[in-house]
């Protein structure tokens, strides 16, 4: 009978729920985090460069931002003409600032957006920071929260399409968030490869406001996403009932069918009790 009214897809849903009550309670010691970089496929092999890092504070809507573009104004280099030794050591000073920052924020919840891997995340941007002979500072995974799983969780992960520009940028589209000079992974690349480090530094400040944003509707229950709700709650017993609670008409019609319900069986059931 357990099992009639149990639902793995009801299970994920509520694991995600709470994942995100848990950033709605702790605002102030949240940060949200996105980076941008060089191409994977024109390195030969070496780990691409980090262009720009941008972290917001959600408890005072801070943002910092750490880019080349920066640094090399900063140093009074000549974007145009970089040598490796120079993009190097632009890098790392960018990576230290960095790295400072996450020094003292450790143990906030850092929100991300794909951030999980030795190719594209914290793990891409330690390694680089140790190929540049810097040490980085670990942010242990229980501080980490990747919202495109956690929605994944939510609403199953086709809650986006991947095409044209990859599901960050569609699910703002959708939901009407502004993606003003957010470019695309590969328009990003292409960015980098003509030395448009400033183009690279506002994408990877814009993809943090729209994360942010995202975040805010979820935590409202207020983001539309590219699925129907039975596909969410799944048509199982539960779910059906689940659908039902979450839809304002369809609760209403629910509640009016069990008071008339309950009109018309009154008599019969006191016939039935001799009352």
């Amino acid at each position: 009978m357990m099992g009639f009214f149990h639902s793995e897809r009801l299970n994920d849903l509520n694991v995600g729920r709470k994942k995100i009550a848990e950033l709605k309670e702790s605002q102030d010691k949240t940060v949200i985090v996105h980076y941008s970089c060089e191409s994977f496929f024109n390195t030969k092999g070496r780990t691409p460069r980090i262009t720009s890092i941008c972290v917001k504070t959600r408890g005072n809507n801070n943002a910092k931002a750490f880019s080349i573009h920066l640094q090399a104004q900063i140093q009074d280099k000549d974007l145009t003409t970089l040598t490796d030794d120079d993009y190097d050591a632009l890098e790392k000073e960018m990576l230290k600032e960095f790295y400072d920052f996450v020094k003292k924020h450790k143990t906030y919840k850092w929100v991300h957006w794909n951030m999980r891997n030795a190719s594209y995340g914290f793990e891409a941007i330690a390694n680089r920071y140790k190929i540049l002979k810097g040490k980085p500072i670990d942010i242990e995974d229980q501080f980490k929260y990747d919202l495109p799983d956690l929605l994944g969780l939510i609403y199953t992960y086709k809650f986006e399409a991947h095409k044209p520009k990859g599901q960050l940028l569609n699910l703002a589209d959708r939901n009407q968030i502004t993606s003003r000079d957010a470019l695309t992974g590969k328009d990003e690349a292409i960015a980098f490869d003509n030395k448009q480090y400033l183009e690279l530094h506002m994408s990877t400040m814009r993809k943090v406001e729209v994360i942010d944003r995202i975040l805010a509707l979820e935590e409202k229950n207020q983001l539309n996403v590219g699925l129907k709700m039975y596909q969410v709650y799944g048509l199982t017993p539960i779910g059906i009932v689940e659908i039902v609670k979450n839809n304002v008409w369809l609760f209403a019609a629910w509640s009016l069918l069990i008071f008339i319900a309950g009109i018309v069986l009154e008599p019969v059931v006191q016939k039935l009790l001799g009352i």
